[in-house]
């Protein structure tokens, strides 16, 4: 994960692929830097293909209450030229699931990484809270705080709840669903 001096970097909808790709390193860091196991398997793909990572898509889990779902992330990324590519829903787990492609950029013969490699496709899920238990709808609603999805890509790269971290307890009554 380097600077990312984008020579080829043009403008596109809504702003710079630079500022975009910063984006994108940055939620890596917060995720490698917050998951060790995903962090040691990274270092060691890394190691085996000479560091030449392309990454395939970036995914999201969203709540669908009060403005937490599908658009609190999807809006960001469509300003950046992603389209809606498909959806999924799993009626089961309690969710839906959109699929977006990127915008086309400039990418080297040699391109790589988030640097100036392909950008990724990003999935993005969002759980159906209404669908779920009154007790597990209660509890969800009580961590969110009004209109904090607008901090959704921010709370990503920083890798800041922009909630209180949930109670055990509160934890093991969700799990009871096989949610979480």
């Amino acid at each position: 994960m380097g600077s990312l001096d984008l020579p080829h970097a043009s403008s596109f909808k809504g702003g710079s692929e630079i500022f975009l790709r910063n984006v994108f390193e940055n939620i890596l860091k917060t995720y490698l830097r917050k998951n060790p196991t995903a962090k040691t398997i990274w270092k060691l793909v890394q190691s085996v293909d000479n560091e030449k990572i392309c990454y395939d898509h970036f995914t999201f889990r969203t709540f669908k209450v009060d403005g937490y779902g599908i658009d609190s992330l999807s809006s960001f990324f469509m300003d950046y030229g992603y389209k809606i590519g498909g959806g999924l829903d799993f009626p089961k787990k309690k969710l839906r699931v959109l699929w977006f492609s990127p915008p086309d950029v400039h990418v080297p013969n040699d391109g790589h990484g988030l640097a100036n490699g392909p950008l990724p496709r990003l999935v993005i899920a969002e759980l159906l809270v209404d669908e779920l238990s009154f007790e597990s709808q209660e509890i969800v609603r009580r961590y969110l705080i009004p209109e904090g999805g607008k901090q959704a890509v921010l709370s990503s790269t920083l890798g800041s709840l922009i909630w209180e971290k949930p109670t055990w307890t509160d934890f093991k009554q969700l799990a009871k669903t096989k949610l979480v």
